[in-house]
């Protein structure tokens, strides 16, 4: 009998038992490799994912926190090229606003989003321009968050290629684009 072996063994059990574990132990090497090829296609694969995906894949009620110090909350209607429109969830205080249109790049964190992504697809993103010249045919009544938290209100009377026009009680005002994070109807 060889030292270490039970009364009993034989050679060609220990053989067999030893073979059993290396394999138990490829396999399970084998599932680590993959799992973590799987982890790491995974973050890549996120890596393409924007925001705006993910707010398109929201469901439910979203915050967002805008520069100029605005949070704007409801659920996601419409997502297009650089923007977001979000429209109020009914409550009991009655806000009397539409919908509100959110420049996405002036979005500096978002609460509620679920895990859900949807791609933007085949179709073509209206512009930020398009839709605000939508509410510009409708004469809307609107008010804007500035970038710098300012607000201004007025009817929104035309939208031209980098600027917003509206005409307010003390006269006509050009609100440029780029100073947006919030419009609101």
């Amino acid at each position: 009998m060889s030292r270490g072996a039970a009364p009993g063994d034989r050679p060609d059990d220990l053989v067999a038992a030893l073979e059993a574990d290396l394999a138990a132990l490829a396999a399970a090497e084998s599932d680590l490799e993959r799992d973590a090829e799987v982890a790491e296609r995974t973050r890549i694969e996120r890596t393409a994912i924007s925001l705006a995906d993910r707010l398109r894949g929201a469901a439910g009620r979203v915050e967002l926190s805008t520069v100029g110090g605005g949070r704007t909350a409801g659920s996601v209607t419409d997502v297009g090229d650089g923007w977001v429109l979000v429209a109020p969830v009914p409550d009991l205080r009655r806000t009397g606003v539409a919908e509100h249109l959110v420049v996405l790049d002036r979005v500096l964190a978002v609460r509620g989003l679920g895990r859900a992504v949807t791609a933007a697809g085949p179709r073509v993103a209206r512009s930020m321009p398009s839709l605000l010249r939508a509410w510009c045919r409708d004469r809307s009544e609107v008010s804007v968050r500035l970038v710098d938290g300012a607000v201004v209100r007025g009817l929104a009377s035309a939208a031209y290629a980098d600027h917003l026009e509206l005409v307010a009680a003390d006269g006509t005002i050009a609100v440029p684009l780029s100073a947006l994070a919030v419009v609101s109807r």
